[in-house]
This record gives C-alpha cells, sequence and structure tokens, in this order.
C-alpha cells in the first residue's frame, strides 16, 4: 500500500513540474524606460520576447493615459517585439504594458512603464542674447512623428525693463500683489513700486541690503550688510537691533510675530514680535538664503551646501552637496529646490537631492516658483532659467546685467532685478505686436533663416510642432539683437600719413543688399561726398594732401536703414619719405639713383637736388615714379643735398626732410645696394636671367629708362632661389632700371643692352 501512495506522489509532482516549464513567461517591458520624458510622438514601444510551448507566440499591447488602465487602447496581437505609435499628444504621459500568448496559455500583464511625450521644441541656435546680422539662420532638435513647426519673432516679448530710476546694483525684489512691490540694493537703496512706476523711498541705512521680505502692504523687512535689519510699518522704514555685526543674507516670515534672518558664519536670528535672538543650527559657515512654508518648516542654504531646516521646534544640519547654494524655494515638504554656483538647480523629494540640469553654465543667484509647474532662477550675465513642470531651459531676459533676485506674487506679474539698477517686468505671453511674424515649415526642416530683421532691435523668437491631432507648447523664447550699424576698419581712426588712393574697409554683414559711404572734411557732414557699394570696401581717390577726413557707413535691405557707423578720421600724407641714398651717406656715386617711399595715388614728384641746404642753387626733376636715375655726373668730393615732394593736380605736399651725402666714388650709373638678387648677363642684349637670394620671393618686375618711363611689366611669380628667364630684346637698346617687387621691399638693379 505505502508504495501505491509514493507512486500517485512521484507521478502528480511529475505532472506539477510539467505544466510549470509549459506555462508562458511575461513580457519584460524594454524601452523608452520608465518615467522616460521627452519621446517623440512616433515612439517606438520596445520589449524582450518570451517563448512558451505553442509554436507561435503573439503579443497584445495596451496604452492608456490613466494608471488602472481604464481608458487603454488595445492593439492587435502581433508577432513582433516593438510596435510604434503614431499621433500621441505633445506633453501628456502614457502608460504601456504588454501581455504574450502561444495559443495554449496567456501570460500576466507586464508591470506597466510611464512616459511623457515631448512638451516643446529645443532650439539649439543661435546662442540667447546673441547680436546676429539681419539675416541669423535658427535651428532647433527635429523631432520625429511631426508634420509641421511654427516659427514666431516679434520685438515684443514676455520680459520688458522699467526705469528704476537708478544704477545701484540691486540684489532682491518682493512683489506683494501686482500694484506693489519693493526693490533693496546696495547704499542702502530701498525703491518701491506703485501704479505710477518705481521710486525711490527714505532709507535709514546707507549700508548694502541683500533682502527683503513682506507679509501684506503694512509688514515687511529688509536685511543687509554688518547685521543691518530694516522693518516698515506700511508708512516708513526704520532700524532694528540685531545684536550682530555678520552680513544677514536672507530673511523670511511667517507671520508679523515670527521671522528668522540668516547670515555669515553661520547666524541665525528669530524675531518674535518684539527683538531678535541668536539661535543655533549647527552650521557655521555662510547662510545665503532662506524659506519656507510655515513656522514648521524653514529651510537655510549657503556656503559648500550646507543646509539647516527648522521643524517647529529645532534646527538640524545637513548637506546637500559641497557647492555653494545662492538660493532656495520651498512648493512643499517633500518639493523644495536650491540654485547653485555654475547653472546647478537641486531638489528635495522628502528623502534626498538630487541634481537637475539647468541648461545654464552661469551662477544662478535666486530662485522662485509660482506653483509646481513654473519657476523661474535668474544669475549672471542676465541668465534667466524657466521650469515648466517638465524641464528647466534658458529663456531671453533681454539684459546682460548679472541678475541678484526673482519673485512673482502670481502667474501674470513678477520681477527679477540685477547690477546697473536693472528691473525687468513680466508682460504676459508677449508675441503681440503689431510687428509679429508667423512661419510654418514642413517636418524635414531643422532650420530657417529670417531675412530683413530691423537694425538695432532685439528681436524674440519660438518655435512649436504640430500634427493632425496635438499641437506642442512654444518653446523657451530665446533673443538675439540685430546689429545696429556697420563696424569700421580701415583706415583706423585717427590714422595719420593716409596715402590719397587709399581703400577703406568694414566689417562684412549678410543679409544686407548695399552700403553707403560718407566722406567729408568737416565732422558734421554738412556738404559729404556720398558712394554707394554692394562690398565692405571703398577706394577713395582723388584726396588732398596734408588735410583731416572723416568718414562713416550704413547699411540697409528691404526692410529697413541702419544707424550710421560710428565716424572715423584720417589724415592725408603731407611729406615725403626718403629712401635712398641714405642720409649722410659716403662713398655714393657720381650717378646715383634716388629713391623715395611711393605715395598712392601721386601723379607725380619734383626732385630737388643742390650743392646748398638752403636749396639757392638746384637742379629740378619732374618725375613719374618714386625714384629716378640720374643721368649726369656729380662732382667727386661734393656734398649734396636733396628732397622730393609729391603733386597731384594743383595740390603739393610739403618738401620732405632735406638729406645729404657726398660723392667719393668714380663710379657710373649706381646700382641699389642689395644682395637680393642679380642679373645675367650684364652687359648682354636683352636675353637675362634673374637670380633670387634664398630668402626672396618675386611678384612682379617692372623695366624703367632712366627718365622714369616704364617700358616693360610682368606679374611673374618667382620662388625663393629659383632663377627666371626673361626676354626683354624687344625694348632696344640702352641702360635700363630693373625693379623687382619682392618679399624684402622694390629692389632695382641695372640693366646694359647691347
Amino acid at each position: 500500500m505505502k508504495k501505491i501512495y509514493l507512486t500517485l506522489v512521484s507521478l502528480l509532482l511529475v505532472s506539477l513540474m510539467a505544466s510549470a516549464q509549459t506555462r508562458i513567461y511575461t513580457p519584460e517591458l524594454r524601452a523608452p524606460a520608465n518615467n522616460a520624458v521627452g519621446q517623440m510622438p512616433d515612439v517606438v514601444l520596445d520589449w524582450d520576447a518570451v517563448t512558451g510551448q505553442g509554436q507561435t507566440i503573439t503579443y497584445t499591447l495596451q496604452l492608456a493615459q490613466n494608471a488602472d488602465f481604464s481608458d487603454a487602447t488595445t492593439f492587435e496581437p502581433t508577432i513582433f517585439t516593438a510596435m510604434k505609435m503614431n499621433e500621441l499628444k505633445f506633453g501628456e504621459y502614457y502608460y504601456w504594458r504588454v501581455k504574450a500568448t502561444d495559443g495554449i496559455t496567456t501570460s500576466e500583464w507586464s508591470d506597466p512603464f510611464i512616459f511623457r511625450v515631448a512638451n516643446t521644441v529645443t532650439i539649439t541656435a543661435p546662442n540667447n542674447q546673441s547680436t546676429q546680422n539681419p539675416d541669423p539662420l535658427v535651428k532647433w532638435n527635429p523631432l520625429t512623428g511631426v508634420t509641421h513647426y511654427d516659427l514666431q519673432i516679434d520685438t515684443a516679448y514676455s520680459w520688458a525693463p522699467e526705469v528704476s530710476g537708478t544704477t545701484t546694483q540691486l540684489n532682491d525684489v518682493f512683489e506683494i500683489d501686482e500694484n506693489n512691490a519693493w526693490a533693496v540694493g546696495d547704499n542702502g537703496l530701498i525703491l518701491k513700486r506703485s501704479a505710477s512706476g518705481w521710486a525711490g523711498v527714505t532709507s535709514p541705512t546707507t549700508k548694502k541690503l541683500f533682502d527683503v521680505f513682506f507679509i501684506d502692504n503694512q509688514f515687511g523687512c529688509a536685511v543687509g550688510e554688518s547685521g543691518t535689519i530694516l522693518f516698515y510699518n506700511g508708512t516708513e522704514w526704520t532700524s532694528s537691533t540685531s545684536g550682530v555685526t555678520n552680513n544677514l543674507n536672507g530673511v523670511y516670515f511667517t507671520s508679523p510675530t515670527n521671522g528668522v534672518a540668516v547670515g555669515n558664519g553661520g547666524t541665525a536670528l528669530r524675531f518674535n514680535g518684539s527683538e531678535w535672538t541668536a539661535e543655533t543650527t549647527g552650521v557655521t559657515v555662510d547662510f545665503y538664503a532662506i524659506h519656507g512654508l510655515d513656522e514648521n518648516h524653514i529651510w537655510a542654504t549657503g556656503k559648500a551646501g550646507n543646509l539647516a531646516f527648522f521643524n517647529g521646534t529645532s534646527w538640524t544640519k545637513s548637506t546637500i552637496i559641497n557647492r555653494d547654494m545662492l538660493g532656495i524655494w520651498a512648493l512643499a515638504p517633500d518639493d523644495v529646490y536650491t540654485s547653485a554656483k555654475a547653472g546647478r538647480i537641486y531638489k528635495f523629494d522628502g528623502n534626498t537631492w538630487t541634481e537637475i540640469a539647468s541648461g545654464s553654465t552661469k551662477d544662478l543667484n535666486d530662485i522662485c516658483f509660482i506653483d509646481e509647474t513654473e519657476g523661474y532662477a535668474v544669475g549672471a550675465q542676465g541668465t534667466l532659467v524657466y521650469y515648466n513642470g517638465d524641464v528647466w531651459a534658458p529663456i531671453a531676459s533681454g539684459t546682460t546685467q548679472n541678475l541678484n533676485g526673482v519673485f512673482f506674487s502670481s502667474p501674470s506679474s513678477g520681477y527679477f532685478v540685477g547690477a546697473g539698477g536693472v528691473i525687468v517686468a513680466f508682460q504676459g505671453e508677449g508675441f503681440n505686436s503689431p510687428y509679429l511674424k508667423n512661419f510654418s515649415l514642413t517636418a524635414d526642416n531643422s532650420e530657417f533663416r529670417f531675412n530683413n530683421l530691423l537694425f538695432g532691435h532685439t528681436h524674440y523668437f519660438r518655435i512649436r510642432t504640430r500634427h493632425a491631432t496635438s499641437t506642442s507648447d512654444w518653446s523657451s523664447a530665446r533673443s538675439f539683437s540685430i546689429v545696429a550699424r556697420p563696424t569700421l576698419s580701415k583706415p583706423a581712426n585717427n590714422a595719420t600719413n593716409v596715402a590719397l588712393d587709399t581703400l577703406a574697409q568694414w566689417e562684412a554683414l549678410t543679409g544686407v543688399v548695399r552700403y553707403t559711404v560718407q566722406l567729408a572734411t568737416e565732422q558734421t557732414f554738412s556738404d559729404p561726398f556720398t558712394f554707394e557699394t554692394n562690398g565692405n570696401s571703398y577706394r577713395f581717390q582723388g584726396l588732398a594732401y596734408g588735410l583731416d577726413y572723416f568718414w562713416r557707413v550704413n547699411t540697409r535691405h528691404a526692410g529697413g536703414i541702419s544707424d550710421w557707423s560710428e565716424v572715423f578720421k584720417f589724415t592725408t600724407i603731407n611729406s615725403v619719405t626718403l629712401n635712398a641714398p641714405a642720409n649722410n651717406a659716403t662713398g655714393v656715386s657720381r650717378m646715383p639713383l634716388y629713391e623715395w617711399k611711393d605715395i598712392k595715388g601721386t601723379e607725380k614728384y619734383l626732385l630737388q637736388i643742390s650743392k646748398s641746404n638752403s636749396f639757392a642753387d638746384v637742379s629740378e626733376f619732374i618725375v613719374p615714379k618714386n625714384f629716378y636715375q640720374s643721368v649726369t655726373q656729380l662732382n667727386v668730393g661734393e656734398t649734396y643735398f636733396w628732397r622730393v615732394r609729391g603733386i597731384q593736380g594743383l595740390d603739393s605736399t610739403n618738401w620732405s626732410n632735406a638729406w645729404t651725402f657726398t660723392v667719393t666714388t668714380e663710379s657710373g650709373i649706381a646700382d641699389q645696394p642689395s644682395q637680393a638678387f642679380s642679373i645675367h648677363p650684364n652687359p648682354g642684349n636683352g636675353q637675362i636671367t634673374l637670380q633670387l637670394a634664398d630668402n626672396v620671393n618675386v611678384s612682379g618686375i617692372e623695366v624703367y629708362t632712366l627718365v622714369g618711363k616704364k617700358v616693360f611689366e610682368t606679374p611673374l611669380m618667382m620662388e625663393a632661389g629659383r632663377p627666371a628667364k626673361l626676354d626683354l630684346s624687344e625694348i632696344g637698346k640702352g641702360i635700363f632700371l630693373v625693379r623687382v617687387n619682392t618679399s624684402q621691399g622694390n629692389l632695382t638693379r641695372k640693366l646694359i643692352i647691347e
């Protein structure tokens, strides 16, 4: 009997094991990962394959927006382990799960995953607050599963600067309601915002004020440098004794009888309605910011990530991360944010702090939330980042000043403040001026070039995307400024010794059709010469010697005309610079070669040679080039003086400085002393070879008669150290000067053709 029972038990166990082996497993979801965000509206849902007893495994997918799948869409079973979605709604959360069947057994549903579809487009170029030409190219990260992109550009925006009446740095702002706000700053500055605008009010201190907080229009507090504390009673500000000399950097009140101020060295002071008393937080380094929810939930943070939390009874110390925390804001006990150095933002979920990307690397000096779906942080160099309930991203602030404080009293009203007395107010959505331009592009685009934008104006643009059943949110707005005017480059401002034929240049702009150039001899341009050009240069010709000239440029396109550029001044040359024979030279030949620096735009030169430095008895020569070869012999042992002036029409330069030389050799026509090149054969029949020195490159060759007439010219290019052959037999017999344009300047050699 025992054997029968044992046999039955064994058969039962084998049957159970066989049943377990044929059970189909539940699929495991793979992608997108659980809690993934930024997914495409045509996201591919992917899961792992499973095995079963049947020959064909099929999978059933459910997609829902409710966690209990009460609104689920069930897709037709498929043999594949992935399925592409279509036209999912932008910014919406979706739950999905999968089960498998082999025709015999069906698995359980997988554990559901959740993902969120991207809610907008991410702009990648141009950089926020950059300066652009009138035809900037904007770029964005493309999305799949969309049909169109919409672009808007305008000169009106959500944020607009307000007149503060000061250039003093502002450190914090607090808005009580849409009609009442306060800002504090250096030198004890206090500003009040009313319906008529911002105005200064009497302050009882000249110390820097770092933070301000209001309960209502009848009670406010500001703290600052050297333990400064001020109270506002609805009428005036008065000083309060803090009992400390450390800087106080932050203040927070839950009621007029319960407030906390924090500052340097871990200072924490509590106000009970009549006096301040010190409290111990466990933190000994500087506090920079404080915020709370009520008297039982207050957080203070600061240097090196030190954090102190007050639970209504005592303070508890902890550390976020070893990085300076500059701002803090609490939405709930399990929803607290800090802003920090280097663009960092950290979030507390009730247990741990997690870093969240802000899209910026600039220090974020303050942070503020409207609710759990909207927040702002401000920082260095005009940085403004916005939280849309999903991600943080930089948006245009309209300023490059360092920003120190931000505060909103409602979703439709808020301010940020900063260096230079800057105050910028939230104006609503913006993009509502008559200038607004709308563009619609198909989904195969990921860039777009604007054109004919307004010179000198700040423009704001944003992008969204759509498909047949959903339209995304607008992206965060970016701004750029269009250049106001051309930037001049050459001749440099206040340049001197400028040639009569000179090329004026300025930085090239794209997106323009023409430049207007004005030249005048007086700075008011009352009677200017006006020129037009398509390029970024214009050659001034026919200038007069020794005059001051003023010039400027503007540009235009179909949408407008730029401002005039800055006015540049230059002075034309009024004297010739001599080169050879050198001043006080000896050993000069009886038939020297005279050379001087060429003045572009000069028609001819007058050369005077005399035995007297008074030039009472002179020999004069009119020559067309900047050299002259003497054709008569000078006396050996004599000292001579020479000078040159330039001539253009009826105008002429001053005389150059007079140079002197002494003739001490019997040699004839002088070669310029140089080892840079040689001519062979010389004398010869005109078939010559030019040999260059190893360090000389030639870009052109000219041949002149002794009276300066050019008889040959070639743009022949010669490399250093390599010979070149020339046929000059056609120019006839005689004595000539061969001039080469080299990397060392213009060099001359005598050539005799027999």
